[in-house]
């Protein structure tokens, strides 16, 4: 497991126990009444969190009893992250929509487990913040249980257990962020920790999630410090997993080329390795992109000259609809192997591969060693010469 999220330790302030969303108008402030029984004189306060850092915003003085607060917040022009805090008891974060007037009522003996009123999107993600606790919970007792098993048949059976609740967990978030991609909720799941240095996506392959939240950000407030903060960190990230490939495509043998092995329209499943011998160029494209049909046209002409001769294509599509696919294919008249994953979730291999642009290839030599990546027109054959 590749931990590349360290990078972006100081990204998104807003990785905290508990993070709700609110939703309403297009004003400019954000009302939050709270509701809140105390065990002792305290200090209740509210902290805006940026992507970056937080402030303070405002604070109260509390006693023992029953207290009623109100908030105003002001210059709120998009979801901003609020933070309720009682510093001996802890923080309980909310996403608030400008106008948004809601209510949160809290009683310090049980403080995270708190009523929010009119606001859906807090319940979403409450709701995200309880699996997450549970989970942590969890991890927490079977770690004792490990500690304290003396049989290795014991410790195995534990640590499945354990990995499987990571799992869950992570499948959990999973499916919240691509239901909820247009929710700023997401935010919260897609940052989500375990503990200090361990995120609920910390692997190569969940960049793809953190486009997707980070593209729904980019087209609704393009100008917002978390759209900007986030895709930094997927620039990092990429930075980090495209090092990591290289090195070990460079330091491991050939074999280590990942595999694909996928069905062609015909549903005769094809794997890239059973090419070995040859050139191949693999090819990432996709019907509804246009640019992907543009290179199409000049791969007909490259396939024509050299295919012949020791050259293969191996056309790897990102359809999710199937008709589309084969449509393409009959209509473009596609050259070489044609393979889908018909994934509505997205390409596996693509992620794999590291794809973050369309079309994008790797040219692959006689010993299935990856020697050019994204070739095209004249310079895309001139390789193919150089290694025929």
């Amino acid at each position: 497991m590749m931990n590349f999220l360290k990078v972006r330790y100081l990204g998104f302030c807003a990785v905290v126990v508990l993070l709700s969303l609110s939703s309403c108008s297009n004003k400019d402030s954000v009302v939050v009444r709270v509701k809140i029984t105390n065990n002792a004189d305290s200090k209740i306060y509210i902290d805006k969190l940026n992507y970056a850092n937080s402030q303070v915003i405002d604070s109260s003085e509390i006693s023992k009893g029953e207290n009623l607060i109100r908030f105003k917040v002001k210059s709120v022009f998009e979801p901003t992250f609020l933070v309720i805090r009682v510093p001996e008891h802890g923080a309980i974060t909310l996403l608030c929509e400008p106008n948004e007037k809601m209510n949160l009522i809290v009683n310090t003996d049980k403080y995270y487990d708190y009523t929010v009123l009119d606001s859906k999107g807090s319940q979403k993600t409450k709701e995200l913040a309880a699996k997450l606790s549970d989970s942590k919970k969890k991890l927490y007792d079977l770690k004792v249980k490990f500690n304290l098993a003396k049989e290795e048949g014991l410790k195995s059976l534990i640590e499945q257990e354990y990995n499987a609740t990571i799992d869950s967990q992570r499948a959990y978030n999973s499916k919240f962020i691509w239901a909820n991609t247009m929710s700023r909720a997401s935010v919260m799941a897609v940052y989500q920790k375990f503990d200090d240095e361990f995120y609920v996506f910390d692997r190569s392959e969940d960049i793809v999630l953190f486009k997707a939240v980070a593209s729904s950000l980019r087209a609704i407030y393009p100008n917002s410090d978390y759209t900007k903060g986030m895709l930094v960190d997927i620039k990092r990230m990429e930075e980090i997993v495209r090092s990591a490939k290289l090195k070990n495509m460079i330091s491991t043998s050939v074999s280590s080329i990942p595999d694909i092995t996928l069905s062609n329209p015909k549903g005769d499943v094809i794997k890239l390795s059973s090419f070995k011998g040859k050139v191949i160029l693999l090819n990432f494209w996709a019907s509804w992109d246009q640019s992907s049909m543009m290179d199409i046209r000049e791969l007909i002409e490259t396939y024509s000259q050299f295919k012949n001769k020791g050259f293969e294509i191996y056309q790897v599509s990102l359809d999710t609809n199937r008709d589309d696919w084969v449509n393409a294919i009959e209509s473009a008249g596609l050259p070489g192997v044609n393979v889908c994953e018909l994934n509505p979730n997205g390409s596996l291999d693509a992620r794999i591969y590291n794809v973050s642009q369309l079309p994008s290839n790797y040219l692959i030599d006689k010993n299935f060693t990856i020697v050019g990546k994204n070739l095209f027109g004249e310079a895309l054959k001139k390789k193919i010469r150089e290694i025929l």
